[in-house]
């Protein structure tokens, strides 16, 4: 039972193929999108009555968890990380204003957040992008605002366990020296990132209990979340 006036939002962005893109850069050995075949029918003949789904796709498609390894060669996998990461206490910081492409700096998640953030707790970015998510074109990952190298230090001082976005959370300052240098730098940290998120405005609070639990798989870098918010 939930507590009382306890409320769910789904966070999550929904898997549609329709409707679900993601770029293949350089150094892929394949491409692999999101698709979703039947397998089975209800009325095959002989068989049993069941219809039967299966999907390809890669464990970053839609809302997911990445775990150090998918930036950091011998970094922990998701089956070493403990459940506890992913349910507990979170943070929003309104960054609306950030869009189109602009940049989050330290002083933004300071104002914005310094003073409620505790030790621990999980830091999701709000700006609304996904909301209006148009399938990963150019023109999305173009508005998507970013963090400078001293917002993704900030995380880390403060001791930010997740870091979740609601926009394209792959573009880097232009002088970044590496690419994903944000990403690559919470990962080096053991921060977990969260992208791929939507309906953080439905929550209505600054501070929430998160919940987004990676299936329990064995020698991944990520792994598909349901992610929703306690309120």
């Amino acid at each position: 039972m939930l507590p009382p006036n306890a409320r769910i939002v789904d966070i999550s962005l929904e898997l549609d193929p329709k409707n679900f893109a993601m770029r293949t850069p350089a150094g892929f050995k394949k491409d692999m999108q999101f698709e979703m075949e039947i397998i089975k029918e209800h009325d095959a003949p002989g068989g049993a009555g069941q219809i039967v789904r299966g999907i390809h796709m890669r464990l970053h498609a839609g809302s997911h968890v990445d775990a150090p390894e998918h930036n950091v060669r011998g970094g922990a996998q998701i089956h070493q990380l403990p459940l506890e990461l992913f349910v507990g206490d979170a943070v929003i910081a309104d960054l609306r204003d950030k869009v189109p492409s602009q940049a989050i700096a330290a002083d933004d998640l300071e104002k914005r957040v310094g003073a409620a953030l505790k030790k621990g707790d999980r830091l999701m970015l709000r700006t609304d992008l996904n909301n209006g998510y148009d399938g990963g074109s150019e023109k999305w990952m173009k508005e998507s605002p970013h963090l400078t190298i001293g917002a993704t230090m900030w995380c880390i001082d403060r001791g930010v366990v997740i870091v979740g976005y609601d926009f394209y959370h792959g573009n880097d300052e232009p002088k970044s020296p590496r690419v994903f240098h944000n990403s690559r730098t919470l990962s080096e940290h053991g921060v977990i990132t969260m992208p791929y998120l939507k309906n953080l405005d439905k929550i209505g609070k600054e501070r929430f209990i998160l919940i987004g639990l990676p299936l329990n798989l064995i020698g991944a870098e990520a792994s598909p979340i349901r992610a929703v918010a306690l309120v």
